[in-house]
């Protein structure tokens, strides 16, 4: 009656094992990162859908009783800023407590640094440094949208807008072209991002038509 292996046997049953675990891991790895993928892009998607809508329509938070509104409600557009791509600035209006309640409001879209991102913040909120992450979900960082491996350095990365004139004057439509990028990266090492234009109407103004040539 056996007792043992021999050696040949146990070096055939230890490369079976080395081999099945190998395979095992690889699968394990490549499940994980999947998951790191899908979840990443989970968040970019929520991320990003909730600074389009803050944009819009709430560019400040609820404070002390008063609902502020976004750019898509804003008139007066300071058009030279925009030209200079320096920020957005736009006046609006509050509701407080009750419709009846109203008061004038301004915003004034632009960069701001933390660390080493960039994001976007309304420097008019009232005591905007206790609301600093207010356009800023997820702390996710702001990517150029033609190469999202660097980060933005300017507005003029976010920001366009259409004109009426050849020399950029009456501005009917702001885009901002968005791109977050993911704290997490593919396998690959590149980063993974997501890309969005929003576009905002500049209400108040004649908006411009296409005829059957092209041709505003």
């Amino acid at each position: 009656m056996r007792r043992g292996f021999t050696f040949v046997e146990t070096m055939i049953a230890t490369a079976i094992g080395a081999i099945v675990l190998t395979a095992v891991l690889s699968s394990f790895m490549a499940a994980q990162r999947m998951l790191h993928t899908a979840m990443a892009e989970s968040e970019l998607s929520l991320a990003m859908r909730e600074l389009r809508d803050k944009i819009l329509f709430k560019a400040s938070p609820d404070i002390s009783g008063s609902h502020y509104a976004g750019l898509l409600s804003g008139v007066s557009l300071n058009e030279s800023d925009v030209r200079g791509y320096n920020s957005v600035e736009m006046s609006g209006h509050t509701v407080g407590t009750s419709l009846s309640s109203e008061s004038t409001s301004s915003v004034r879209l632009l960069l701001w640094q933390v660390g080493n991102k960039k994001m976007l913040i309304n420097e008019r909120t009232p005591n905007k440094d206790a609301h600093v992450k207010w356009l800023w979900p997820g702390s996710l960082a702001l990517a150029k949208w033609d190469d999202p491996e660097s980060d933005v350095t300017a507005m003029s990365d976010i920001l366009g807008f259409g004109s009426r004139n050849a020399n950029g004057s009456n501005v009917y439509r702001l885009d901002f072209d968005i791109c977050i990028a993911a704290d997490v990266q593919r396998s690959d090492g590149s980063r993974i991002v997501r890309r969005e234009r929003v576009s905002v109407p500049i209400l108040g103004k004649l908006q411009p038509i296409k005829n059957a040539n092209g041709k505003y």
